[in-house]
């Protein structure tokens, strides 16, 4: 079959490219013609980008001003963060086998439109609502529409509300969502059960990221830290936290909220540090995968649902931990863990089996 895979794929961010990478690479050992749709998101577009009109009208709509102006303040901040994170991105999307640039009409030539993984129904995270990741688009007679892994922040299921939901739902021939919590949820909104499939990142098999791994990071001795968001509006928390754990471990700190890192270094640090500190749902499932403990910081915004849901669901609730903790050298039994992510792949695969 030839698919075209929907997701946010060009933003300057580890989790967003790994997991459309990884998708496109299990469908194409699927013995699928697969293709990336080169999907120019509005919001996406404007949030990677040094100055971006429609990201200022988006707040004058809001009459925020004050994030007009904090958007105005810091633009030369921006500007240098976008030098440097942009060509650590751009040279890990030549992976992609992308299809010609498209804003309103999506290419017309696919068997299957697939629409996942990552939050792409967070209205905090694609800018409102996108009618393209909801499946209200038009698309060739007999084509299909499947949604997989798909994934909200809670605030954003409650804001569609029951009865969008629903609709949304029709827009599909196939739909799974990625967490127990917004399965849940959408439940007890809607009265539909979708199944929970598990991320791409989680669903190649791991030679794929051991093939990818820099060996020169085994001979450093470091945590690595990675904040996706700010924690009691602190950007530099885990880095603070992790100040007294280096200390006690007589290691360095590696920060890889910077993005300075290649998109390979990203998961080659996570599996040699002794530790990891993050907010991220992707730097939890490398952990995950290199085997690197790990402490994933509860934050009670309804984004955390999803690393919440993941290490409960495996059994690892000792690697959540709430904001104010005191974090100590970790020792995480592993055995049994590679088993487990292997059951819940198999359904997955089952899913895939289009």
């Amino acid at each position: 079959m030839k698919i075209g895979i929907l997701t946010v794929h060009r933003a300057y961010n580890y989790g967003s490219v790994l997991q459309c990478y990884a998708l496109q690479e299990f469908l194409k050992r699927m013995g699928h013609d697969v293709w990336v749709i080169d999907y120019r998101q509005k919001w996406t577009e404007a949030v990677y980008n040094s100055f971006s009109l429609y990201y200022v009208w988006h707040f004058i709509k809001k009459k925020d001003m004050r994030a007009i102006i904090d958007y105005w303040r810091k633009r030369k901040e921006r500007m240098k963060r976008l030098d440097m994170t942009k060509p650590v991105f751009e040279s890990f999307m030549k992976k992609y086998r992308l299809t010609s640039p498209c804003k309103r009409q999506l290419p017309g030539n696919f068997d299957v439109y697939m629409i996942g993984s990552d939050q792409l129904w967070s209205h905090q995270c694609v800018g409102g609502e996108d009618k393209i990741y909801l499946g209200n688009f038009t698309r060739p007679a007999g084509s299909k529409v499947i949604g997989y892994s798909l994934s909200a922040s809670i605030p954003s299921l409650y804001k569609f509300g029951g009865k969008r939901l629903k609709t949304i739902i029709g827009n599909f021939d196939k739909l799974s969502v990625r967490e127990q919590g917004n399965a849940k949820l959408i439940q007890e909104l809607t009265g539909v059960e979708l199944p929970i499939t598990i991320d791409p990142t989680l669903l190649v098999d791991t030679e794929l990221w051991d093939s990818m791994i820099n060996d020169d990071w085994e001979r450093w001795n470091y945590i690595a830290i990675y904040q996706a968001r700010p924690v009691k509006g602190d950007l530099n928390y885990l880095k603070k936290k992790a100040l007294s754990l280096a200390k006690e471990m007589h290691c360095d700190i590696i920060d890889l909220s910077s993005m300075k890192y290649s998109v390979e270094d990203f998961i080659s640090i996570i599996k040699y540090a002794k530790c990891v500190l993050t907010t991220s749902y992707h730097a939890t499932v490398f952990s995950l995968l290199m085997e690197t403990p790990c402490y994933a910081v509860k934050l009670g915004d309804g984004f955390d649902v999803r690393y919440v849901d993941l290490l409960t669901d495996l059994g690892l609730e000792s690697e959540l931990v709430e904001k104010d903790f005191n974090p100590k050298p970790l020792n995480i039994d592993f055995t049994g863990i590679k088993e487990r992510i292997k059951k819940y792949r198999q359904s997955s695969v089952e899913y895939l089996s289009l």
